[in-house]
């Protein structure tokens, strides 16, 4: 396992680096575990994310919402996280 933490901070402004993160940019599908932290105060803070798979020839896009307190087991090349409902959100993520 290779851990990871996700530290999503929008400062307010337009640059995405402050509330997305790019957590896998790989060649091959890999498997991850992510887990959503939230904001750090105990409020609820959604994280969405966007999964891109290849199968064969084909690309696969996936974008769900991933409430806090909650993990999920997603299948991928690329993954990215956004932060939907606040100013900062936390959380981590494996590759399984």
């Amino acid at each position: 396992m290779e851990p990871g933490k996700i530290r999503l901070i929008n400062s307010g402004g337009q640059d995405p680096s402050g509330f997305t993160q790019t957590i896998a940019l790989a060649i091959n599908n890999r498997l991850y575990r992510i887990t959503n932290d939230g904001p750090g105060n105990g409020q609820p803070g959604a994280m969405r994310i966007r999964i891109s798979r290849t199968f064969f020839w084909f690309t696969i896009n996936s974008v769900f919402d991933l409430p806090a307190g909650r993990s999920v087991d997603v299948y991928g090349a690329t993954i990215e996280v956004a932060a939907l409902e606040t100013l900062q959100l936390f959380g981590s993520y494996d590759t399984i």
